[in-house]
């Protein structure tokens, strides 16, 4: 049977709220409060301020590239140790950290609510 009163698509699960902007948010925050930060000391923040939920490695380093190629972040090597690689934010990483701090919370909040949602649907189950 036809749906002649479909539900109406106010947004994409995958648009709620990214990981990409996860770490972004807090590769530029802890570089705004902590100045240059080394790959593994932002990875260490991360686990600290998500209590022990951390971040594949790999992709880490490929949002920090994503940060450096738009400009949102300064790189450079310490002496000649190849795998001691500094950040810094720049003027364009502060505007787009403040952009994010501006929409995150609407999205983070509608995580939570679809995410409730979904924990609902799922308990829906615990009696069958």
């Amino acid at each position: 049977m036809r749906n002649t009163n479909p539900e109406e698509k106010l947004e994409t699960l995958g648009s709620v709220v990214k990981v990409q902007q996860v770490i972004d948010f807090m590769v530029l925050g802890v570089l705004q409060q902590q100045g240059k930060q080394y790959n593994n000391q932002m990875e260490q923040f991360i686990l600290r301020k998500l209590e022990g939920t951390g971040v594949n490695n790999a992709y880490l380093t490929t949002r920090l590239q994503f940060l450096f190629d738009n400009g949102h972040v300064n790189r450079w090597w310490d002496t000649d140790k190849r795998f001691n690689r500094y950040y810094s934010i720049t003027d364009s990483g502060i505007t787009y950290f403040l952009q994010m701090q501006h929409e995150l919370p609407g999205r983070v909040e509608k995580a939570l609510k679809v995410y409730h949602q979904f924990d609902a649907y799922i308990r829906e189950f615990d009696s069958h």
